[in-house]
């Protein structure tokens, strides 16, 4: 059963990685232009990578290492943010949250924080 649940949760990477190299280009092209910015919207798909490791106890953990967020924005633009590890998350941030990004003019992700309260965009 855990087999069958690791080759689902690998797929599913696998395609949330073809989803961000399809629209990787536009998303980033646009975001190369222009000065520092800030972008809200609601977060689409994460892609990333994953690995089992031991805790301080000697006990299995996940490891989820978050590369990228694939963002919708209020008027429907999909943007990629790319993330490093200059880059602050507080929070990690799941498929539907809604997120406030700081990017630079040649479309480095700065930070990444989520948005709390009323929305009526879903």
């Amino acid at each position: 059963m855990s087999c069958i649940v690791a080759c689902r949760t690998a797929l599913t990477a696998m395609c949330l990685g073809v989803v961000s190299l399809l629209s990787a280009p536009t998303t980033q092209a646009q975001l190369q232009s222009g000065t520092q910015t800030t972008v809200t919207g609601r977060v689409s798909a994460v892609e990333g990578e994953f690995h089992m490791e031991k805790d301080s106890r000697g006990e299995d953990i996940l490891n989820i290492v978050d590369k990228s967020y694939i963002v919708t924005t209020p008027m429907g633009q999909r943007i990629e943010l790319k993330l490093t590890r200059e880059t602050k998350v507080p929070t990690r941030a799941n498929p539907g949250d809604r997120i406030e990004a700081k990017i630079t003019e040649k479309g480095q992700t700065l930070s990444v924080k989520l948005i709390e309260g009323p929305d009526d965009s879903r």
